[in-house]
C-alpha cells in the first residue's frame, strides 16, 4: 500500500471514530442531555484537536506526498527520457547490428567468393604448374637437342671448311686443266665437250679455200658449210675428191672445225691423205666418219 493510502486509512479511522463518538454523543444525550452534553462537548473539543492533528498531518502527508509525487514526476520523466535515449540507442544499436549483419553478410559472400577464387586459383596455380613441369622437360629435351643440333653443326661447319678448301683446290685444278686443254687448243665448255660426244650431223659441202704452213702443206680449210647446218667447233670432216665412178673418189684427209659462221666454217687439217693435196672445189662430208 502506498502511503497516500495509508494516509486515507487513517483518515477514514478517524472519522468512522469521530462517527462513532457523535453516535455515543446522541445516545447519552438521551440519557443525560446535560451532562452528556459537557462531556460530549470535552470529547468534541478533544476530537477536533485530534482532527486538527490529523488535518495538519494529511496537509503534512499531502505536502510530502506532492513533494514526493513531484520528484517521481521529474523522475519518471527522467526515467522517460532515458527510456527514450535508450530507444533512441537502441534503435541505432539496430540499425548498427543490422549494418554489420548486412555487412558481415557481404563480408561472408566475399570471403566465400575469396575462398572460391583462391580455390580456382589454387587449381589454376597446380595446372600451371603441370604445364611448367611439361615445358622445362620439353626444354630440357630442346637443350639438349640444341646441344645436339650445335655439336651437328659445328661438324657440318668443319665437313663445310673442308669441302671448300677441296673445292677451292679442284677450282685451282679445274683452271690449270682449263690452261693446259687451251694451249693445246681442245674445247673446255662442258655443253660444247657434251656436243662433239655426239657425231656431226650428215652435211656436204665445198672446199672454199686453202691455207698452207711454211712447209708448203695445207693446213687450214675454208668451207661452205657452217652452224646453219649443225657444224660445232671440234666436229671432224672428211675432204674427198670425187669422180665420175664413185668407186674411184680420192680421200684427202680429215679436218677439225675450229671456227664456226652460219654459212662458213674454218677446219684445221688433222689428218692428211699420204696422196693427194687438198685443193679448193674439192667435198666436204660427214657421212665418211658415220
Amino acid at each position: 500500500m502506498s502511503y497516500v493510502g495509508k494516509i486515507l486509512v487513517v483518515v477514514q479511522v478517524v472519522l468512522s471514530i469521530l462517527f462513532m463518538a457523535f453516535a455515543g454523543a446522541v445516545y447519552s444525550m438521551h440519557q443525560n442531555w446535560k451532562g452528556q452534553y459537557e462531556a460530549v462537548q470535552s470529547e468534541l473539543a478533544l476530537q477536533r484537536q485530534s482532527t486538527t492533528d490529523a488535518q495538519g498531518q494529511l496537509t503534512v502527508a499531502k505536502t510530502e506526498f506532492e513533494t514526493q509525487l513531484t520528484a517521481a514526476e521529474e523522475r519518471a520523466g527522467r526515467l522517460a527520457a532515458q527510456q527514450q535515449a535508450m530507444e533512441m540507442q537502441i534503435k541505432n544499436l539496430t540499425e548498427e547490428s543490422n549494418r554489420r549483419e548486412a555487412l558481415r553478410a557481404e563480408q561472408t559472400g566475399l570471403a566465400e567468393a575469396k575462398a572460391a577464387e583462391a580455390r580456382f586459383r589454387q587449381q589454376e596455380a597446380e595446372k600451371q604448374r603441370i604445364e611448367n613441369e611439361k615445358l622445362r622437360v620439353a626444354l630440357d629435351k630442346s637443350v639438349a637437342d640444341n646441344r645436339d643440333l650445335r655439336d651437328e653443326k659445328f661438324t657440318l661447319e668443319t665437313n663445310l671448311a673442308e669441302l671448300k678448301t677441296n673445292y677451292n683446290r679442284q677450282l685451282e685444278k679445274v683452271g690449270y686443266l682449263e690452261r693446259v686443254v687451251a694451249a693445246n687448243g681442245l674445247e673446255t665448255d662442258p655443253d660444247v665437250v657434251e656436243k662433239l660426244k655426239l657425231p656431226p650431223p650428215p652435211v656436204e659441202g665445198l672446199v672454199r679455200d686453202v691455207r698452207k704452213n711454211r712447209a708448203n702443206r695445207v693446213q687450214y680449210v675454208s668451207m661452205s658449210i657452217g652452224s646453219d647446218d649443225g657444224l660445232i667447233v671440234g666436229h671432224e670432216l672428211d675432204v674427198v675428191r670425187l669422180k665420175s665412178d664413185e668407186a674411184n673418189s680420192e680421200w684427202l684427209g680429215r679436218v677439225r672445225v675450229v671456227d664456226v659462221a652460219p654459212d662458213s666454217a674454218v677446219g684445221e687439217v688433222v689428218l692428211p691423205a699420204k696422196n693427194g693435196i687438198i685443193q679448193k672445189g674439192d667435198n666436204v662430208t660427214s657421212r665418211l666418219g658415220t
